[in-house]
């Protein structure tokens, strides 16, 4: 996280969430935002990635949201 939601390191660890979650389900770039925006907004999601580290949530969003942006160019 600290490295930020636009480094390298996070958007390649973003990529793999995204293609391992393709063995259950092919998301496209518009529900892959609203997952995000689920994980943050959700009280039952965001406890247990906050439980992770403290902003993981909205950290996430934000990374999502950067990856998503990345894949439009």
């Amino acid at each position: 996280m600290s490295k930020g939601a636009e480094s390298r390191e996070v958007q390649v660890v973003i990529a793999r969430w995204h293609k391992h979650m393709q063995y259950f389900w092919s998301p496209n770039d518009e529900q892959l935002l609203g997952l995000a925006d689920l994980y943050n907004d959700d009280s039952r999601f965001k406890a247990n990635y906050d439980q992770v580290h403290p902003g993981l949530a909205e950290f996430m969003r934000a990374a999502v949201k950067v990856y998503v942006k990345n894949r439009k160019k």
